[in-house]
């Protein structure tokens, strides 16, 4: 046997193994996007030369490139003429828009309340909008409807099927 015979054999076996057994391929796989950090249990301060801004706490949060998802969130605004705060069981802050989900509790400091399932909060513009139903209430009075809009910083309020009572003095 000669030694051209020998690698000619080599070989033949190599391209056969090749072609019979495929290449194996790795799926891409799409992964979960992983958050920067995550918090539990926090307290977030935006402090300026007068004193506190607003509160940002919750019970668990995490920090994404473009985004905060917060659950038993509660977002404080000291910043504006009323003292605002708002709540609920899960929050995702991004772009300045607070989208709430869960047990949406709005409260201001003249005694302005409103509850719902849902709501978003855009707070560049002081609105708070819902697509449900709504409750709001402010001293003896109450609105039920759907659809609110509620402008904190024109005290504008719009909505649909709104049903309410009001106490005069």
């Amino acid at each position: 046997m000669s030694i051209n015979f020998f690698f000619v054999v080599v070989l033949s076996l190599l391209v056969g193994m090749f072609v019979y057994f495929k290449p194996i391929t790795l799926m891409d796989e799409t992964r979960e996007e992983a958050p920067k950090f995550e918090l539990e249990s926090f307290i977030v301060y935006e402090i300026n030369t007068m004193g506190i801004d607003r509160l940002f706490e919750g019970d668990h949060g995490k920090r994404f490139e473009d985004r905060y998802e917060v659950s038993s969130a509660k977002f404080s605004n000291n910043s504006k003429a009323l003292f605002e705060s708002i709540s609920a069981n899960e929050a995702l802050y991004k772009d300045d828009i607070i989208t709430l989900e869960g047990n949406v509790h709005y409260v201001r400091e003249d005694g302005l309340e409103f509850r719902s399932s849902e709501g978003k909060y855009d707070t560049p513009h002081s609105l708070v909008s819902t697509r449900g139903g709504f409750i709001i209430t402010q001293n003896n009075n109450k609105v039920n409807g759907t659809q609110l809009l509620l402008n904190t910083q024109h005290h504008t309020v719009s909505a649909n099927a709104v049903s309410g009572s009001y106490q005069l003095n």
